[in-house]
Parts: C-alpha cells; sequence; structure tokens
C-alpha cells in the first residue's frame, strides 16, 4: 500500500512539474501580459547587461505564471513581474528548490523543464544552486512571493525556482519585508478586488557593488524594492474605472531596515540617481479618452488612503512623497 501511494504521489509531482517551462524569451514577447499595459519596464542602467528574460510557462495550459529578467553575472534576479489572480485561501509552500536548465544552453540533455536543484554542476555556470545559500548566513528571499499564488499548486512551486530568488538579510526577510508582502496583499485584497481589476507586481533587487556569498558566485543585494498597481480600467462598473492606484517601496538589505514609500514618479526619481539610468519607467502610460494616466495613478486620493493606511499599520515605514 506505501509503495503504491509513494508512486502515485511520484507520478502526481511530475505531471505538475513536465508542465512548467520556463522559456527564455527576449524582451518577454511571450508573456507581456505579465506587465501593465503589456509593456515591460524600462531600466536602462541596470538591466541591459547579462539580461535574460524568462517567462515561466505550464505547458499544458498554455498559461504563463510570471516573468523574471535574470543576471546571469551576478546569479540573481534584477526583478520578477507577477499578478496576483486570486484570493482564495490555500495550499502551501513548497519544500524544494528548482532550476532552469534552458539557461545553461540549447543541448538536446538539457531538460525543458524546472528541476529539483540537486547541486547540478552542468547549470552551475548560468544560475545560482541552493549549495551556494548553504552556511551563507542569508535566506534565499522570493522576489515573487509563494503566498500571493494559491491559485494553482505549480504557481505556488514555480516560486522557488533559484531564479526567483536573491540574498536576503534573514532579520530583512523575516521581518519587515515579510510584514511588507502581507501588507501589499492585504491593500490590495481591501481596496483592488472587484470585476475587472488586475494587480500588477514589480518586485525587483538592486545588486552591490560587491558583497556576495559562495566564494563570490552570488551577488548580495543593496537593496529590495517593490512597485505595485491596482488596474482598474477594465472594471465592470464605470464607478470603478478610475479607482487604481499605485505605490512603491524600498528597503535596505540590513538588519533593522525600513521601509521608504514612494509615489512611484518619485521613486523613479530615486532609481534614476541610484542607477545611474535615464528615463527609467515602471508602468505605461495609459489614456481614458483624453484623461492621461500616468505610473498608474488612477485616484491620488485613494493611493493617499491606501499608502497611509499601509504605513499606520507598521513601524518602521517611512512616507517620502506626498502622499496627503
Amino acid at each position: 500500500m506505501k509503495i503504491g501511494i509513494f508512486f502515485f504521489d511520484l507520478f502526481i509531482f511530475m505531471q505538475n512539474f513536465f508542465f512548467v517551462q520556463p522559456e527564455v524569451s527576449k524582451d518577454f514577447v511571450n508573456c507581456k501580459h505579465c506587465f501593465f499595459q503589456d509593456t515591460p519596464p524600462y531600466l536602462n542602467g541596470l538591466t541591459e547587461q547579462n539580461s535574460v528574460q524568462i517567462c515561466q510557462r505550464h505547458r499544458l495550459l498554455n498559461r504563463y505564471f510570471f516573468a523574471i529578467n535574470y543576471n546571469s553575472v551576478h546569479r540573481i534576479p534584477y526583478y520578477s513581474a507577477y499578478l496576483i489572480d486570486s484570493f482564495d485561501k490555500g495550499g502551501k509552500r513548497d519544500s524544494f528548490w528548482y532550476l532552469e536548465p534552458q539557461l545553461a544552453g540549447t543541448d538536446p540533455s538539457f531538460h525543458p523543464h524546472i528541476v529539483k536543484d540537486n547541486n547540478q554542476q552542468i547549470y552551475k555556470d548560468s544560475q545560482a544552486l541552493n549549495e551556494d545559500y548553504r552556511a551563507s548566513g542569508y535566506d534565499r528571499g522570493h522576489l515573487n512571493p509563494s503566498f500571493y499564488h494559491n491559485e494553482t499548486k505549480q504557481a505556488r512551486q514555480v516560486t522557488n525556482s533559484l531564479t526567483n530568488v536573491a540574498p536576503q538579510v534573514r532579520d530583512f526577510n523575516k521581518g519587515i519585508w515579510n510584514k511588507l508582502e502581507i501588507s501589499l496583499y492585504n491593500a490590495m485584497n481591501d481596496s483592488c478586488n472587484f470585476a475587472g481589476a488586475k494587480r500588477y507586481f514589480i518586485t525587483g533587487a538592486v545588486p552591490s557593488s560587491g558583497t556576495t556569498i559562495s566564494n563570490g558566485r552570488v551577488n548580495v543585494p543593496d537593496y529590495f524594492w517593490t512597485a505595485m498597481c491596482c488596474d482598474s480600467s477594465g472594471a465592470n462598473e464605470p464607478s470603478k474605472k478610475m479607482m487604481g492606484w499605485s505605490a512603491a517601496f524600498i528597503g535596505g538589505n540590513i538588519d533593522n531596515s525600513s521601509i521608504y514609500v514612494y509615489t512611484i514618479e518619485d521613486f523613479l526619481n530615486f532609481l534614476a540617481k541610484l542607477l545611474f539610468s535615464s528615463h527609467p519607467k515602471l508602468f505605461a502610460d495609459y489614456y481614458i479618452g483624453e484623461t492621461k494616466i500616468r505610473n498608474c495613478l488612477f485616484n491620488q486620493t485613494q493611493a493617499s488612503t491606501m499608502v497611509n493606511g499601509i504605513i499606520r499599520d507598521n513601524d518602521r515605514f517611512e512616507n517620502k512623497s506626498l502622499f496627503n
């Protein structure tokens, strides 16, 4: 009986992961729906070098879970872009970590689907391995959080790809960054959970100038940041079409860190200085009639209400913009 259960579980596991097939997709051509207005960010100064664009795809359903812009030299993601599709509760985080063989090249012997990390040295030049994090003193910090994806088991599991994590200081990961993830999830549930709404996130890491783990193999970021967008343009009710809002959040990857809260416009100015970037863009402009929506900021009042609520409920969250 136990043998039968074992083989059944193995069959289910193989079913799940033989169908999760990450695709290297230049400029995210296969998964642009992961971005507001189907437009990926423009972050020159950060992502134009050593950048690999990955679309995480369920082959059987032909559905793309999320997008990753991966730095194959630092072996951390520049950013992950994703949506909250459902606020259904249930499921749990996977206990395994996964690799993406297609990053290592086009050798036909490489699996087309993600594989469980078993310290396969054949893949180590193109991506971080689980062994890089062992005894490093750093957590494997998710950019796209597992608990945002309760709609399917595969959606949760694929967030445990090592292309979706970067070294995080444990106090930062378990503490204030986790509070931010929960706060944004709840804020979206409260304000952007109406028919026709879409909930976009871009979560990124700013590489350090030289802090690394695993004998220099994996960069330890100086900062982690998240930009979120409640897109109300497709709302079924006309009264909801201008209820969308956006904001950005950034924290230093250190003990006792703080979270600094910006409008997207102010955050872009901050990023431009931090990255020596010219005219960065996270969310595309959008028109409703003759009204131009910039940076997914449909409703300034709604943004102020939601952001001030987040700040009020969390210690060491600081408003850096005019959310009045």
